[in-house]
């Protein structure tokens, strides 16, 4: 077994071009503004569910959320412009919520945000809230997609999906925010049942994995950063698997991604992730023509990496998923699942690795036959 692998990510909820700037006023429920710090303390009540989300133990009523949603709602269409809080730190709270959560909750995230955008932002701002609604959305869309027939949910999240792309994409050029265009990747290589993309990182002494190496375990991959602390309380209690089925065929990777090797190693450091870590950055240019030697293709633009051999980083071939995004994929090398909460989440690790073990019992028993 691997063990735990850690590596560093960037953020993505980057602005939209060509949105609206008006500033309607929206005058959403009563309430009287006193001061920025409402906005403030809004936003720390939504970090501290999404952190309480990701915990073990009861279970944090979802009505709970939606109410500090309506409050921040209702300061927004109350407030002046210039008390409103930061968009990214919304949109990045919105997306926290959104690690584990369910096909409806995801659709009263969208929802909120949607309530958030008609009071009017600028351009950039309205991209950072539009980004966040098409990567609430992704997910939903991405779980629906393993039969053929897709749920409900998944349906009305793939129309809104699409609505939401036409609206940030330029109509005269086609020219669509690269949050977008990521997301638009990742649904393709990363849908359920494709197999995962090949990948090279280091350690944090410069040895060298392969996903090739993994091959006979079931994964659990989450990607991770330090900008989204709902997701490194997530990617804490994902050791509860590597606990469970410590002498099964299974291993945790935790990703994120830096070009800045330095930080990377404080920020694991100041994690306590533990395990095996690996480095997430621009790889040589040897390890970058052995895999285009394998597979002959190049993901180039998604991972925003400038470096040397920097198409062949984990993350540019994973497409940068955000902070919080959950893979497991079989021994095979397939992905059979995607952004499922922690319970969810180790039912269907223990019927993988039960899959696999029954696989390797059978080899093992047709090779005694055959003798």
């Amino acid at each position: 077994m691997i063990g735990i692998f850690t590596i560093l990510s960037l953020s993505l909820l980057p602005a939209a071009p060509g949105a609206d700037d008006g500033h309607a006023a929206a005058q959403v429920g009563a309430v009287e503004p006193t001061d920025a710090s409402g906005a403030r303390g809004i936003l720390k009540r939504l970090a501290d569910l999404s952190e309480a989300r990701q915990r073990e133990g009861p279970e944090i009523s979802w009505s709970r959320v939606e109410g500090v949603i309506e409050d921040l709602v209702r300061w927004v269409g109350a407030s002046q412009e210039a008390e409103w809080p930061e968009a990214v730190e919304v949109a990045q709270r919105f997306t926290d919520l959104a690690i584990g959560a369910t096909p409806g909750q995801r659709l009263a995230l969208v929802h909120g945000c949607e309530q958030l955008l008609a009071s009017g932002w600028t351009a950039s701002d309205r991209g950072c809230l539009q980004g966040a609604q098409i990567l609430i959305l992704e997910a939903l869309i991405a779980g629906g997609r393993l039969v053929g027939a897709a749920s409900e949910p998944s349906r009305r999240a793939a129309r809104l999906y699409e609505d939401l792309a036409e609206s940030v994409t330029d109509p005269s050029s086609g020219a669509a925010p690269l949050y977008l265009r990521r997301s638009r990747l990742r649904l393709d290589r990363l849908r359920l049942g494709a197999p995962m993309p090949r990948f090279v990182a280091n350690g944090t002494v410069g040895n060298e994995l392969r996903s090739a190496q993994l091959e006979g375990e079931v994964l659990l991959i989450r990607f991770w950063d330090v900008s989204s602390p709902a997701s490194l309380v997530a990617h804490r209690e994902d050791a509860r698997c590597v606990r469970e089925f410590w002498d099964s065929p299974f291993s945790l990777i935790g990703v994120t991604k830096s070009e800045d090797r330095e930080g990377y190693l404080r920020q694991v450091d100041a994690a306590r992730f533990g395990g095996v870590q690996l480095f997430d950055g621009p790889i040589s240019s040897a390890l970058a023509a052995a895999l285009e030697k394998q597979e002959g293709e190049n993901v180039g633009d998604p991972g925003a990496f400038t470096g040397q051999g920097s198409s062949r980083s984990l993350c540019n071939r994973w497409g940068s998923p955000p902070p919080g995004s959950l893979f497991i994929v079989d021994a095979r090398g397939c992905i059979r699942g995607r952004d499922l909460g922690h319970a969810a989440t180790r039912l269907l690790v223990k019927e993988l690795v039960a899959e696999e073990q029954a696989r390797r019992r059978e080899q093992i028993l047709a090779g005694a036959r055959s003798r």
